[in-house]
């Protein structure tokens, strides 16, 4: 095949002719260019059931009409050698690498609730400089997880993923997306801006969780919610806006609409009083639904307005 700057994915080639039938193998191909070759993936509209890994820096993978990239793996499931196959192996779609444009895809995990399956993930993304317009991320528990990770586990046991390494720093940004999950549904330790997205808790028995940062002990940043949306299925309750997998987690929600399905109290210290020492979760210039009633760990740097 000669280099082209664009290759057509798609398993239907008789309107328009492609390149590759799935998105791993046109992956795969531009990882075998040189570096300085233009790098786009265009999907033509359809349903994509595979597993994807991408270790590629500098591409675009554009969805033309509706994509959906669709998994079912969970963290209960076992792997091949009988054990689980845990949070981050579960991911539909797994990526590293730098300067990466993610357009017009709906990336799901359809395993089922946490309380079934445990986690199980739609994007991991461990890359910096990674960006995601107008994207579609669906799941229950760990929908989205950002890396960095942390260096072990809670136990002091190591993580295992797909990563070839685990960056120490990861830059990324959300445009236009829709997120949704129950538990902890966009977690992790990047410098991460979502905007104008749209973020939506399904309905659980359990309380919901919506971040679960592990902002580094020396990052100024970590997720940052600026004029987005927080909705919820049907009589949907006490959903938190966050809770500390690590103690450093940085969370700020500035100008979005949050819902009457978020709890008045907010966030939650992850039954660790400890944590209220060490977090930053800071609201700026919200608008309510309902009343709030934060504690005072929690930084209302300006007071939000209530409806």
């Amino acid at each position: 095949m000669r280099m082209k700057d664009k290759l057509i994915i798609g398993k239907n080639a008789i309107d328009t002719p492609t390149d590759f039938e799935t998105i791993q193998e046109g992956i795969d191909y531009l990882a075998g260019l040189p570096d300085s070759h233009p790098k786009v993936l265009i999907v033509k509209e359809g349903r994509y059931d595979e597993y994807i890994e991408s270790r590629l820096s500098n591409f675009k993978l554009v969805g033309a009409g509706t994509v959906v990239i669709s998994g079912n793996r969970f963290a209960k499931q076992e792997y091949l050698d009988g054990s689980q196959l845990g949070t981050f192996r579960s991911a539909t779609f797994f990526l590293e690498g730098s300067n990466v444009v993610l357009e017009n895809l709906h990336i799901e995990n359809t395993a089922g609730p946490g309380e079934k399956v445990g986690q199980a993930v739609a994007l991991f993304n461990s890359g910096d400089r990674v960006s995601l317009k107008n994207c579609r991320l669906s799941g229950y528990q760990d929908t989205l997880c950002t890396g960095p990770l942390p260096d072990l586990q809670k136990d002091g046991t190591p993580f295992c993923t797909p990563a070839s390494a685990n960056p120490e720093y990861c830059r990324q940004t959300y445009e236009y997306c829709w997120i949704e999950g129950t538990v902890d549904f966009i977690f992790g330790g990047a410098d991460a801006v979502f905007h104008q997205c749209h973020i939506h808790s399904l309905a659980s028995k359990n309380p919901g969780y919506i971040t679960a940062a592990s902002t580094p002990k020396n990052q100024k940043t970590g997720y940052r919610f600026e004029s987005c949306t927080l909705t919820a299925e049907p009589d949907t309750r006490n959903v938190y806006l966050g809770r500390p997998w690590l103690p450093y987690a940085n969370v700020l929600f500035e100008a979005c609409k949050i819902g009457g399905h978020v709890h008045p109290t907010g966030w939650d210290n992850w039954d660790d009083k400890k944590n209220e020492q060490t977090v930053k979760f800071s609201e700026r210039n919200n608008n309510y639904e309902t009343s709030i009633k934060r504690p005072e760990w929690i930084h209302l740097e300006k007071q939000g307005v209530q409806k």
